[in-house]
């Protein structure tokens, strides 16, 4: 007969959200599962290959809402993640286009 194995959390969603508290929660001492359905882990985290040769961060924008304490408190640099600064956007209009950048003052200047 099969053992069961006994946890303290149970986090569904290997996303970035679900890792984060999975993290917080193995800190804190608590054994933790966490259960994802898709082949990899990362949620809005994940960098995909979405043609050959293309990889591509389809919700990278949402990681940028992740709290720099968040990032410190779980030693996120030393195990590899490495945040790159957005340079700028394209947004495509109809009939125009918004380029957004880094610089708040050329961004006013596109939009007016």
């Amino acid at each position: 007969m099969s053992k069961i194995k006994k946890y303290d959390a149970i986090v569904i969603g290997g996303g970035h959200n679900g890792l984060t508290a999975a993290a917080y929660l193995g800190r804190a001492g608590k054994k933790v599962l966490v259960l994802e359905r898709r082949h990899v882990l990362g949620g809005a985290a994940v960098t995909e290959e979405v043609f050959p040769g293309f990889k591509f961060s389809v919700c990278s924008y949402v990681v940028s809402l992740m709290k720099s304490n968040v990032m410190r408190e779980l030693m996120l640099p030393k195990f590899g993640l490495e945040l790159l600064p957005l340079e700028s956007t394209l947004t495509p209009l109809e009939n125009d286009y918004l380029i957004r950048t880094a610089d708040s003052d050329q961004t006013y200047r596109e939009i007016a």
